[in-house]
């Protein structure tokens, strides 16, 4: 931090105190990176390696909490890390299979296809014929990473106790969201079990292709896959070679997404173009399920109807969603809260059609939210991310294509699924038969509460909320006029006895005035000490 000029970042989080005298007056000069702040925490966390990597490319999905400049410069980071060399490769192989390589496949490349900061991909081929992909999780990740969280988490909960940002924003909480997904990312089994889980999905899709998971060679630190050629959805020239038509292939890859995000409610949350392909019937092949959204009835509900709402344009529409997507209390202004989304419905419904970008309109939304202190749950964060991508791969493909004239017929398709028997029918029987238990089960309930009545054994509960702060405010006040009373009968007394002739001399000393001047200092020393024990 103090190399890329982020002192100040460093002090607030009481970090500095671990730097040495001369690197800290080296710190106060000016950065060696002539950059602003977002691009030198994103070359800090390309300096931090691997781990810091992921969190920035995690943190970026959520423009509700982090400035767009800040986001938009995580989303640059690259997972730019050498490969490990193939020995490594063929000891984690082994013992994860528990045999030699050259046992388990027939031919395997020794040099990598892919190469990340979690692992690197290598063909081969088993002894079957089958070709396959091998994906290798990188030696010591895994510990090197759970190291990385707990200083996260230390860091966090530092910045929590310095910052009202980060008790705001509650970034502890945002820390173990990221660390939980990046755990995920680490553990190849359950990217295996995403895979499993889209192809099921995709099984009646003759347009869509998912990779089958080759499960019996597959492990936590290891991942075998059927291997799919097909042509980067990104490459145009080759498409066109290939007698593709790039606004049908747009409009495919749009309605898969579509069909993931608000059907199946399991949608891939990283379609960026090295991880979609086109074979050579035109179908479109899914790769790498490490990064998925997952949708409950529920929020697919509440998302149709935000997506519904944007492409009608209507700003009421919007709202509702959103409040009903975020966690809101009394505390929402939702007048406040539709005057923001009626201002951002004009920014981007004066624009062309071709330019209206439903991805950033999305973010944009979450943002609005966030700023009327609506918690939007993390996986709508991720479907505005895909949103982002898709906008940007689609216009790659076709410039001229906009997500929202493809949301429009897609809208009709929505709202008949939303009203389909067969989607709302089940979970209706369901709620029915949970009902039904209730009424059955409510002749007995009655019965009992009647013999309890008749015994006599009827107990009332009553809970206060404030009640001691009350009577404490009671017991104040009574005090207060209790004293009130008291100053005012010893000072009427006190006067009473100056003006007593007898009293006025005795031995030439005014003994009436000095009694009246002690009993007023009486007074005020025990209103004094009232005050101090809270009486007051």
């Amino acid at each position: 931090m103090a190399h890329h000029g982020l002192i100040m970042a460093s002090d607030t989080l009481g970090l500095s105190r671990y730097l040495s005298l001369g690197r800290r007056i080296r710190a106060d000069r000016l950065p060696e990176v002539d950059a602003d702040w977002p691009e030198r925490v994103r070359l800090v966390l390309a300096d931090l390696g691997p781990t810091y990597v992921k969190l920035g490319q995690l943190a970026s999905i959520r423009p509700d909490i982090l400035p767009h400049a800040l986001v938009r410069s995580l989303e640059r980071l690259q997972d730019d890390v050498p490969p490990f060399p193939f020995s490594e490769v063929r000891t984690t192989l082994e013992r994860a299979w528990g045999q030699p390589v050259d046992q388990v496949v027939a031919w395997i490349d020794k040099e990598p296809m892919a190469a990340a900061s979690i692992g690197q991909v290598h063909p081969a081929r088993l002894y079957d014929g089958r070709e396959v992909v091998i994906k290798v999780r990188r030696p010591g990740i895994r510990e090197q990473a759970e190291a990385d969280f707990d200083i996260l988490r230390a860091i966090a909960q530092s910045a929590e106790n310095r910052t009202t940002w980060g008790k705001q924003y509650g970034l502890s909480d945002l820390v173990e969201e990221i660390v939980d997904t990046m755990r995920d990312e680490l553990d190849f089994s359950i990217e295996a079990q995403n895979t499993e889980t889209a192809k099921k999905h995709a099984r009646d899709n003759g347009r869509v292709r998912i990779p089958e998971v080759i499960w019996d060679l597959s492990r936590s630190d290891v991942l075998v896959l059927q291997s799919i050629m097909g042509i980067k959805i990104s490459d145009r020239a080759a498409l066109i070679e290939a007698g593709r038509d790039l606004p049908d292939v747009a409009h495919e890859y749009v309605h898969a997404l579509y069909q993931q995000i608000f059907l199946d409610g399991f949608f891939h949350a990283d379609p960026h173009p090295g991880n979609v392909h086109v074979d050579d019937e035109g179908r479109l092949i899914f790769l790498d399920w490490g990064l998925v959204g997952t949708f409950s009835h529920d929020m697919r509900r509440h998302s149709v109807e935000l997506v519904l709402g944007m492409v009608r344009g209507n700003a009421d529409e919007v709202t509702e969603a959103l409040v009903s997507i975020g966690s809101a209390g009394d505390h929402v202004n939702r007048r406040a809260l539709l005057r923001d989304v009626e201002r951002l419905r004009r920014r981007y419904y004066e624009t062309q059609l071709k330019d209206f970008q439903l991805g950033q309109a999305m973010s944009d939304l979450f943002s609005v939210a966030q700023r009327h202190r609506l918690r939007i749950p993390p996986e709508y964060m991720l479907l505005a991310k895909t949103a982002v991508t898709a906008d940007g791969v689609v216009r790659g493909i076709d410039p001229d294509f906009s997500l929202l004239e493809m949301g429009k017929p897609l809208a009709g398709e929505l709202l008949w699924n939303r009203l389909n028997p067969q989607n709302w029918l089940p979970g209706a029987v369901r709620e029915a038969g949970k009902i039904g238990q209730s009424v059955t089960a409510l002749p007995g309930e009655v019965e009992r509460a009647l013999k309890t009545l008749s015994r006599g054994e009827i107990r009332i509960v009553l809970e206060h909320k404030n009640l001691d702060k009350i009577l404490g405010h009671w017991e104040m006040l009574i005090n207060r006029v209790a004293m009130a009373f008291l100053l005012g009968a010893v000072i009427l007394g006190t006067a009473l006895v100056v003006h007593r002739n007898h009293l006025d001399q005795l031995a030439g000393i005014p003994i009436g005035e000095y009694a009246f001047f002690l009993a007023v200092a009486l007074g005020i020393w025990a209103a004094i000490g009232a005050v101090r024990r809270g009486k007051l």
